[in-house]
């Protein structure tokens, strides 16, 4: 299916047309790489989503919102509109390097009428020459032309794998467009495409939900894993007309071939998330905080609600700094869970966990294999480099495991006092 964008003008312009000719780049520029996870630094917020449609190609999904953007008269034509481009980078990557390849770029600019101006969400979509054999990220660049304000995402694409989640299309019934999170709640409901319209069935694994916390943050020396065993499993033909429904909390694992550990992976996590509300979602964030004991004891008290406002309580020793560290770190929760939820909530991984206890990093560098964040030191003018190494999961094309070295412990281990302490971390200040 391809989509349309009613009312909506697009302009597909080709820059620099790659083609053949291959240039020698960086895998990312330092560019806007500071406010890649800052949600304050970058004004527009789009989101996207990958469907690979044949062996030569790709297509990109884009969901961008009119609230955003700047409508105006001030143009030649005293037309009321608001005009948003997209500029892509295609970079092909070298898995025994930092460095990648770039092969193609191309823009496409929409023009929004008043009409547009008070829809909730405008969808587009951009073909990317993506080949069959290959990784490559993808760097996506979203522009206001009239405001000039931007938004920044960056994409892994890997086209190695003819069974992996990219090869699916899950459309939301409700709007006839892609789904651009891997979280439902209930009562969702959607239907799937396959790369290859000749396969018709597909074959479900549900996984109830699990109460795993991460990894010991002191005692740990390797990301935990889940223990994954399907409580049931279903067949079903692979057809317009069967509806999915994630009516239970847990994981469900599609796959077109059940001898193949590939596929796609969706959640229903229950509760409010990726938001944290009960007494349990603010509960189980502060064991990055706690020491085992004290988790324990907060576990086991009949009243949660009131264990976690005592545990910020003594933490902040007055009723104003503790409402300040709770509203920094639980906002650092909810964003860390559309940040980085890959095979388990966003604030259980290794990135949201040093989101959470340290904010946004000052400078961020892509790679193929990962993410490295840097943070400076407390009187210091020296970056502490974390790194975060992209590793495979049968459930996430997204799942990257810090890879601690004595000089991130450290500081780290300074962001913790500093919390315990009543002080949101701030590093470098």
């Amino acid at each position: 299916m391809k989509l349309r964008v009613t009312g909506i003008m697009a302009v597909i312009v080709l820059l620099g047309g790659c083609g053949t000719t291959k240039q020698t780049a960086p895998t990312a520029s330092a560019e806007y790489l500071a406010a890649l996870y800052n949600p304050s630094e970058l004004s527009l917020h789009p989101d996207y989503s990958l469907f690979h449609e044949s062996d030569r190609s790709s297509m990109l999904y884009i969901r961008a919102y009119p609230g955003e953007l700047r409508f105006s008269q001030t143009n030649e034509q005293a037309e009321y509109r608001a005009l948003v481009g997209f500029h892509y980078r295609l970079i092909e990557l070298n898995p025994a390097s930092m460095e990648g390849v770039l092969v193609d770029s191309a823009s496409v600019t929409y023009k929004l009428l008043k009409q547009d101006e008070g829809r909730p969400a405008f969808f587009g979509s951009i073909p990317i020459p993506a080949r069959s054999g290959y990784r490559y990220l993808l760097r996506v660049e979203a522009r206001d032309l009239q405001r000039g304000s931007i938004g920044l995402d960056y994409l892994y694409v890997d086209k190695t794998n003819l069974y992996g989640a990219q090869n699916f299309k899950v459309i939301s019934l409700a709007s006839g467009y892609p789904k651009f999170m891997n979280f439902f709640l209930p009562g969702e409901k959607f239907n799937l495409r396959y790369r290859d319209p000749s396969v018709d069935t597909v074959y479900l694994d549900y996984y109830r939900s699990q109460s795993e916390l991460p990894r010991p943050p002191v005692t740990a020396s390797v990301d935990y894993t889940m223990d994954h065993s399907a409580d049931t499993s279903f067949v079903y033909p692979l057809v317009d007309s069967v509806h999915f429904d994630l009516v239970r909390d847990g994981m469900y694992f599609f796959r077109v071939d059940p001898e193949k550990d590939e596929g796609l992976t969706l959640f229903n996590f229950g509760g409010s998330f990726p938001e944290v509300k009960t007494p349990t979602e603010l509960m189980e964030p502060i064991f990055y905080l706690a020491t085992l004991a004290e988790y324990r004891d907060l576990r086991r008290e009949s009243n949660r609600k009131l264990a976690v406002d005592d545990f910020w309580l003594k933490r902040g020793n007055s009723v104003e700094r503790s409402r300040e560290l709770i509203r920094v770190y639980y906002n650092r929760v909810v964003y860390s869970n559309l940040y980085f939820t890959s095979n388990k909530e966003g604030w259980k991984t290794d990135r949201g966990m040093i989101f959470i206890l340290f904010g946004p990093p000052a400078r961020i560098r892509m790679t193929g294999n990962g993410e490295r964040w840097y943070y400076y030191e407390r009187r210091k003018s020296k970056a502490v480099e974390f790194r975060f190494d992209r590793k495979p999961n049968v459930y996430s094309y997204d799942h990257m495991v810090w890879a601690r070295t004595p000089e991130s412990q450290v500081l780290w281990n300074e962001a913790i006092r500093s919390w315990r302490n009543g002080r949101v971390y701030s590093p470098g200040s």
